[in-house]
């Protein structure tokens, strides 16, 4: 019960709730009080329980306020009236009124709304928690080359680019999608612009009939960037969660089943909902397999997927980052109760 914001909603106390102590070791012994926190002008006792109501409970809660009393008293606490609070699972009306008449607000609330709470809060300063792939239809990186050939030239409208590469429009747009996916390309004003990993892309293409293949230079490009930021965009997810996926699916038997990784991939990407259709879950699969095969990190045969020793590097890199970013945003959530 540390996110104080609800912690004030569901005792119904001022927007001003603050901490003094967790945990408050009393003088008269080994007990603990498991909050201590000042709203306004009163101090709040609450203790907080995981089971129903107990009658015993309410004598531990009227010690714990009269030791704090005590303490102000001796001058050892700051002034303030105590509210004293008992939060349980489930409790009577009969129960309710019995701690009315002991001064002590019964409020009975749900473990599992506390920690959805948690998670919506921790959502916020860490997107990557609810960050998704999306399929844009293109089913190889080596495909983009073209598009980015263009602005390299200093074509910058996605009309023109069509025009010059003799794609339609509609796949312009895609292509230039998942290149900024990459941060290969910047927009600007509907004009498209390569970044400095971008140009250096470019700059490693085979400009010949092998221009929708993508070289060693090229992969390693793009695994440094997935690598360094595996939550950047949505396609860079995508991409860490099929690797993912395989890894995980591999602790089981290997090499992996392609039925398998799909079902395993829909999971893991968090797309259950999206991805029903057999021939969208197919797709998209399809998609982001095919891009992890182009970074070499995983390998098809027929129907049965493998990992590569490049991939199984990487796979144990990004989960170093994905740790790291966790922990990061903890203690941004944390900070800001």
């Amino acid at each position: 019960m540390a996110n104080l914001i609800f912690l004030a909603k569901t005792l119904k106390l001022s927007a001003d709730a603050r901490l003094i102590a967790r945990q408050l070791r009393l003088k008269s012994g080994e007990e603990r009080i498991d909050l201590l926190l000042s709203s306004g002008k009163n101090l709040c006792l609450v203790e907080l329980k995981v089971v129903g109501f107990y009658e015993d409970w309410l004598k531990q809660i009227i010690s714990y306020r009269n030791e704090l009393i005590n303490l102000q008293n001796a001058g050892e606490l700051v002034l303030g009236e105590i509210l004293s609070f008992l939060l349980v699972t489930d409790a009577k009306e009969a129960d309710i009124r019995l701690a009315k008449q002991s001064g002590v607000d019964l409020v009975v609330y749900q473990p599992i709304d506390v920690l959805k709470n948690y998670y919506e809060n921790l959502a916020a300063v860490a997107p990557f928690l609810k960050m998704k792939p999306n399929d844009y239809g293109v089913f190889s990186l080596g495909l983009i080359s073209r598009a980015l050939l263009q602005l390299s030239n200093g074509i910058t409208k996605q009309e023109d680019i069509a025009e010059k590469t003799g794609l339609s429009k509609q796949s312009v747009h895609n292509h230039l999608k998942v290149a900024k996916e990459f941060g290969l390309v910047r927009e600007r004003d509907k004009h498209y612009f390569l970044t400095d990993i971008g140009d250096q892309y470019v700059q490693s293409c085979n400009r010949d009939v092998l221009i929708d293949q993508i070289n060693e230079k090229q992969i390693e490009i793009l695994k440094n960037f997935v690598a360094d930021d595996p939550f950047y965009s949505s396609t860079v997810f995508g991409i860490y969660s099929i690797v993912e996926s395989a890894f995980l699916l591999s602790r089981n038997s290997y090499p992996i089943g392609l039925l398998d990784l799909r079902k395993m991939f829909q999971n893991i990407s968090g797309k259950i909902k999206e991805w029903q259709a057999e021939k969208s879950l197919s797709t998209a699969t399809y998609t982001f397999l095919n891009f992890a095969i182009d970074l070499e990190l995983l390998g098809k045969i027929g129907q049965q997927i493998v990992i590569t020793p490049a991939g199984f590097r990487f796979i144990l890199m990004l989960q170093l980052h994905k740790s790291i970013e966790m922990i990061e945003s903890l203690s941004t959530n944390n900070n800001r109760k």
